[in-house]
């Protein structure tokens, strides 16, 4: 099995992993749009609009990672100077394409999640706005949940560009303990 299929294989199961996940998301703002719309808040139709626009967002990476995974595998595969995919079975190649499906896997947890706890906290921004207090009393724990989404990213997006990097790294530590 090439790289670029073993990557392919992992980036169409984290697509199904992504549309359930979006499948949550939507049920998840339907329940708020009906908890909003049932106190009479007054920008719930935004919410709901903003809702459907990220749940779709999802639906459309999802629906991407399972149709197309050979191409999303060449856009984060290492390449050479004339746009081949570099891969020549060896253990450390294997290692790459596990930390690129690591990051791609973060990152659809990740991404969801940022754009989630986003929601919320506006919605909550909203609601101060209007002299509300619901919601108000978990707004830290929206914005510590953002600060740590954020990071997650940042080691998704870490994995799947810099792996080839982390492999040599691991492969040198490794070797150090053999001496």
């Amino acid at each position: 099995m090439k790289s670029i299929e073993l990557l392919a294989t992992g980036i169409r199961l984290l697509g199904i992993y992504v549309f359930i996940n979006a499948a949550q998301m939507g049920i998840t703002q339907y329940s708020m749009n009906y908890q909003l719309n049932n106190n009479f808040y007054e920008g719930a139709e935004i919410y709901l609009y903003a809702g459907i626009i990220l749940t779709g967002i999802l639906v459309v990476i999802s629906l991407f990672m399972l149709k197309f995974p050979v191409t999303f595998a060449n856009w984060l595969l290492p390449k050479t100077k004339g746009d081949e995919v570099v891969f020549d079975g060896s253990a450390r190649d294997i290692e790459v394409s596990a930390f690129v499906i690591v990051g791609v896997y973060i990152l659809s947890w990740a991404i969801p999640d940022l754009l989630d706890n986003g929601l919320q906290l506006w919605r909550i921004a909203e609601q101060e706005s209007l002299g509300h207090s619901w919601g108000g009393q978990y707004k830290h724990e929206y914005v510590f949940n953002e600060m740590v989404t954020v990071l997650e990213i940042a080691i998704g997006i870490f994995l799947c560009l810099r792996a080839r990097g982390l492999s040599y790294l691991l492969y040198k530590i490794r070797e150090a303990g053999a001496r």
